[in-house]
């Protein structure tokens, strides 16, 4: 029998934890896929004419959406939507400073899947608005809405449903419909 040297050993050690690590995932998502199933309707955005008299998403705001505590950066749309852009920004990406380790802050992204729509709209307008497919003046008022929206939908934790309707929109436009079926009620 031959002697097997350290490094070699240490290969295959490295070789069967990925091997673990990787079908542990692969089990982890087959589950959550199946979870979802189970509990939740999940809505479908290309029904949207058929349902959007019946699917409505109702978020409650209890004050005002307050001023940005940062310096805010200039928007392509304008100041208005450059302070809305900064308190989105602010509300959902909440960087600490860690001591410990390689890195000197971190970042916890919470709601992702809202404020990875909301930066899939800004990049959208953005190219809608070189290609001249939309005025500046309906970009601002439609983008302003879904800022108004992400801010609302922050503060509220029965927000499950429509970040599940967000993942499941793969095109821009099922995005927009589904921000232009919120409704925020002020309390």
């Amino acid at each position: 029998m031959q002697y097997i040297n350290p490094v070699m050993k240490q290969i295959i050690i490295l070789v069967a934890l990925s091997f673990v690590l990787t079908f542990s995932y692969a089990q982890e998502d087959l589950f959550a896929v199946l979870q979802t199933e189970k509990k939740v309707k999940l809505f479908d955005p290309s029904h949207e004419k058929e349902t959007n008299s019946e699917k409505r998403f109702v978020f409650k705001v209890y004050g005002d959406n307050g001023s940005p505590k940062g310096e805010v950066e200039p928007h392509y749309l304008g100041n208005e939507i450059a302070e809305k852009w900064t308190i989105v920004n602010e509300l959902y990406v909440r960087k600490t400073d860690v001591s410990i380790g390689f890195g000197s802050s971190y970042s916890e992204t919470f709601k992702p899947s809202i404020l990875n729509a909301v930066y899939r709209l800004n990049t959208y307008y953005k190219k809608a608005l070189s290609r001249k497919t939309i005025s500046e003046d309906e970009a601002k008022k439609q983008f302003s809405w879904i800022l108004d929206c992400a801010i609302a939908i922050c503060y509220c934790s029965d927000s499950a449903d429509f970040e599940l309707a967000l993942a499941k929109a793969k095109e821009t436009d099922q995005i927009v419909e589904l921000f232009y079926m919120v409704e925020i009620a002020q309390k």
